[in-house]
């Protein structure tokens, strides 16, 4: 093992989440560690056909770190919302047309979303990447945390876990967290359909899970979208039954709402559940995006959640900086916790509510569902101050 090398901070995790907080933190010119698991070529030709949800306010974070201008090129921005209980035509329309802030949202592939910011992370001099690295122990003092990996020993003043869902620092902090398996299942893929989608995304509820459909970007053409559909687990027969006959499946929820599907990608499959720590910091070590919380995609504002997150711990810990305040203490990581506090509730108990809600078969939760839907659509301000917290343009704090 080498020698102890000193750091003031150390990201784990070359995730979205993590590569913006360490953007953030060098266009400052303050030093960053920034660890992986992976390899370099790994995020440089990362196979990824899935996309990912951009608010408002997650482009407005962007832009602050000079990349949005170059990834709002490759978006695919969504003017219109459609949601629906089901086939009924019970809807709520969002629309930005009521708002005077832009797009609700933007839908980007993963693959250069993830390749681009890496690059720029790669160009940065206060960013030091070592890859093929993996953690192996937290041990902390009240002056220090000193990391050991499979390359080497490290003492740095502030550990952030940023390594997602099954988060390893997490589990080396100890940090408690509350955990639910919805035991449902996703199936994201892309489809092409016949008429062009007019950049509107569509979600559907039913008791089995939600369907959402959002508009992609292609050069010279309108009609390509990804699909987010959310299934309850079965049994190994009837999931070997619903796969052999998914795509008809699949086409009775969807409804011909662009026209006929006229390609149907392979489908990836992901387990659904929830993570949700009681407090993100303990003894100078600190967690954001999935690490912290990792929601249900119902609303498609998990990646959001950690922009956020990434934005808020940068700024307190620049603040802390400048003051020449110790940047692992629990006054400054207090701050990030009542920065984040409200939000983070609010969206982890609103998608776990909505699906509870919405997945339930109970006549009287059906009635109610309709009703509120009803009155939802004719009420201009409950849309209007939905529309900009989904965005992410409505600030809470404490």
């Amino acid at each position: 093992m080498s020698k102890i090398k000193k750091h003031k901070i150390t990201i784990i995790g070359s995730g979205l989440v993590g590569m913006t907080l360490a953007l953030k933190i060098a266009s400052q010119g303050i030093n960053v560690l920034l660890i992986d698991k992976v390899s370099d070529n790994n995020l440089l030709n990362i196979k990824d056909s899935r996309t990912s949800a951009i608010s408002q306010g997650s482009a407005r974070i962007l832009s602050e770190l000079g990349l949005w201008e170059q990834i709002k090129k490759e978006c695919q921005p969504i003017l219109d919302i459609i949601v629906t209980e089901g086939l009924s035509n019970n809807k709520i329309f969002f629309q930005s047309s009521e708002l005077d802030e832009g797009p609700l949202g933007y839908i980007v592939n993963n693959k250069f979303l993830k390749e681009f910011i890496y690059r720029n992370v790669k160009k940065s001099k206060n960013i030091q990447f070592i890859q093929n690295s993996t953690l192996k122990k937290i041990k902390s003092n009240p002056f220090y945390v000193e990391l050991t990996t499979n390359k080497a020993r490290i003492h740095t003043s502030l550990v952030v876990g940023a390594d997602g869902r099954f988060s390893n620092t997490r589990s080396l902090a100890n940090l408690k967290y509350f955990y639910h398996d919805y035991r449902q299942c996703a199936y994201v893929f892309n489809i092409c359909h016949k008429r062009e989608h007019q950049s509107k995304a569509l979600e559907r509820f039913f008791p089995s899970g939600p369907l959402a459909i959002l508009p992609m970007k292609k050069k010279k053409s309108k009609n390509l979208s990804s699909v987010v559909w959310t299934i309850k687990n079965f049994n190994s027969n009837s999931q070997r039954i619903f796969e052999q006959n998914f795509k008809q499946e699949f086409m009775n929820k969807y409804g011909d709402f662009f026209g006929s599907v006229l390609k149907i990608e392979n489908p990836a499959k992901y387990n659904l559940n929830v993570f949700s720590c009681y407090e993100p910091f303990k003894n100078r070590v600190v967690l954001v995006g999935d690490a912290n919380q990792a929601i249900h995609p119902i609303a498609g504002q998990g990646l959001n959640l950690g922009f956020r997150d990434s934005k808020i711990l940068a700024d307190v810990i620049i603040e802390a900086q400048s003051l020449g305040f110790d940047i692992g203490s629990e006054i400054v990581l207090n701050k990030y916790l009542r920065k984040r506090y409200i939000d983070k509730n609010l969206l982890f108990q609103a998608t776990h509510s909505l699906n509870d809600l919405f997945s339930s078969e109970n006549l009287f939760l059906q009635n109610i569902r309709k009703a509120g839907l009803r009155l939802f659509n004719r009420s201009a301000l409950l849309k209007k101050q939905s529309m900009m917290f989904a965005m992410g343009l409505r600030n809470f704090e404490i």
